[in-house]
């Protein structure tokens, strides 16, 4: 039983990554009208997809199962923004001192992410399945602006 469990992991992670590769998930419970208005006014800002952990775990959707068994018991405050690599998923929230930043920041965000590697946690793809590696501690989520 466990090595078809295994394999049916295996092929739903293959299907994850294959679909979400190079993209970016916005993983909330929620989002508030302006700000997710705002968020669709910045250039590439809709191109963020975006799930809403809200809906029950559906084992045959391969970006509900990554969300629900792999992102969530992190245990990182919502909403988090989650970069797909080829085998990696780096997470950050969105979090400064308690308040949700805005939407315009999640370039700034996402430029520290990938440029300077700073992350609150990397689900790292293994035989096994995901395995995930700490990072920042959860109340540091400063980023640098890099002008130039």
């Amino acid at each position: 039983m466990r090595a078809l469990a295994a394999r049916r992991d295996g092929r739903r992670l293959d299907r994850f990554f294959n679909r979400y590769r190079g993209r970016t998930l916005l993983v909330h419970r929620g989002l508030a009208l302006d700000w997710l208005e705002e968020l669709l006014k910045l250039g590439g800002g809709a191109g963020h997809f975006r799930f809403d952990a809200r809906k029950p775990l559906d084992t045959k959707s391969p970006v509900s199962w990554v969300v629900h068994r792999h992102i969530l018991p992190l245990d990182l405050p919502l909403p988090v923004l989650c970069d797909i690599g080829p085998d990696t998923v780096a997470v950050r929230h969105l979090l400064a001192k308690g308040r949700l930043g805005h939407p315009a920041d999640i370039a700034w965000i996402l430029d520290d992410m990938r440029g300077r590697r700073r992350v609150h946690a990397t689900l790292a793809r293994q035989p096994e399945g995901l395995a995930a590696r700490p990072g920042l501690p959860i109340d540091d989520n400063a980023y640098e602006i890099d002008f130039g």
